[in-house]
């Protein structure tokens, strides 16, 4: 019995150990897991945080050169609408020196039917002259029709010079009004006499403008003066001779 009770004890102490054992491997094979995964997450983070925090030495490289090529960019776009501008304002002071030509047989024929800083009223033109002065200062507010966009200071003074012929065409249709209509004949001439002041007025402040953007862009004083049979109402820029305070096209 005794011997028997001994087998039985040992058999019971080799169970114990069994299950102590069992959960020890248990316990380790759920730490491992745990570190597995651990491991799995951790690792890819650790990766990006690197490659976003850590950089390169070429970086930096990289940057510059981005923003050498970005100036380089704008300096170019500098450089075009720079030369876009300088041919705008040949082209527009071209153009209305050509026009002032053109208005002179139309403000001469003004005067003389309403003499510039007077009152007084003279003879009047004939139809067929009337219907000259509108083609000519027609043909005029065609070229301003179109749109052209540049920079700030030049299209200030190509819209002056736009606003002037639109007031100048509207005198020469009043004119022809007043030619139509004997009863309204002494206020319409009044009004044409306001027009064809207005309209100096307003391109000789245009002349000022391209004169200014001329001076800029190296081409020196230009005027465009309105044609002076207008009076007092055209007045000139400036005195200064064409030309003065060039630039050689090598300096700008």
């Amino acid at each position: 019995m005794r011997k028997a009770r001994i087998r039985e004890a040992q058999r019971d102490a080799h169970a114990s150990r069994s299950d102590e054992g069992a959960q020890s491997v248990a316990r380790s094979r759920g730490f491992w897991l745990g570190v597995l995964a651990c491991a799995i997450v951790l690792v890819p983070l650790a990766v990006v945080a690197v490659l976003a925090f850590g950089g390169s030495d070429d970086e930096p490289a990289v940057a510059t050169s981005q923003t050498e090529g970005a100036e380089a960019d704008a300096a170019e776009l500098r450089r075009q609408f720079a030369e876009r501008d300088k041919q705008q304002i040949e082209d527009l002071t071209t153009q209305t020196r050509s026009m002032v030509d053109e208005f002179t047989p139309v403000i001469v024929g003004l005067g003389k039917t309403l003499p510039p800083d007077t009152q007084r009223t003279g003879p009047l033109a004939t139809v067929a002259e009337v219907e000259d002065w509108r083609s000519r200062v027609r043909e005029a507010d065609e070229y301003f029709a179109e749109s052209v966009s540049g920079e700030t200071a030049t299209n200030v003074a190509r819209n002056g010079f736009s606003n002037a012929v639109d007031v100048l065409l509207e005198t020469v249709e009043t004119y022809g009004l007043a030619l139509d209509q004997p009863a309204a004949r002494a206020a319409l001439l009044e009004r044409a006499r306001a027009q064809r002041d207005l309209a100096a007025r307003t391109w000789s402040n245009a002349a000022i403008q391209l004169d200014v953007i001329n001076i800029d862009a190296g081409y020196g004083h230009q005027h465009v003066v309105f044609p002076s049979s207008a009076g007092e109402a055209a007045t000139p820029p400036d005195s200064l001779p064409e030309g003065t305070d060039a630039e050689p096209s090598g300096d700008r």
